[in-house]
């Protein structure tokens, strides 16, 4: 049941992040994100994040700390984890230094036992210009299962 649940929530965000859901964005680089991990607490969780984005246009790389919230089923541990997104920017949207700071949201579904999972499609940031797809599955360590609401909030880094 909870493979299926899983199984189910990854096709619903790959359905969310393919072609028409991406038609009116250009795409702006990379975001690469990583957490030492943390607890779920049955119906919500918080993990901090280190996180650099990386302009495709080859302009300096931009470091930001974040932090990830669930709101839903989240049961268990999970250790390191990293999550790299390709990110998108409405056309016509002005992308200065830091411009991936804000508030995302979306959904996701994790999973692990030992190593295991996830994917995360979330939308936001400054006007709410800026999509993140996932660009491949998220890896993480630890035990624990998680379906639910995401929200990513982002801020310059030191």
């Amino acid at each position: 049941m909870i493979k299926k649940t899983f199984i189910a929530t990854l096709a619903l965000a790959a359905l969310c992040a393919g072609p028409s859901a991406a038609q009116n964005y250009v795409a702006l680089g990379r975001l690469v994100c990583g957490s030492d991990g943390g607890t779920g607490m049955i119906v919500t969780s918080t993990k901090n994040l280190l996180c650099t984005f990386k302009p495709a246009n080859g302009a300096p790389a931009a470091s930001y700390a974040g932090t990830i919230r669930k709101i839903g089923i989240d049961i268990g541990k999970t250790g390191k984890s990293t999550m790299v997104w390709d990110v998108l920017a409405k056309t016509g949207t002005p992308v200065t230094a830091h411009a991936l700071a804000g508030e995302y949201y979306g959904i996701g579904a994790d999973a692990s036992v030992a190593v295991g999972g996830g994917a995360k499609v979330i939308g936001g940031g400054t006007n709410k210009a800026f999509m993140l797809q996932p660009v491949n599955v998220q890896v993480q360590e630890g035990l624990n299962i998680a379906i639910g609401v995401d929200e990513l909030t982002l801020a310059p880094a030191g």
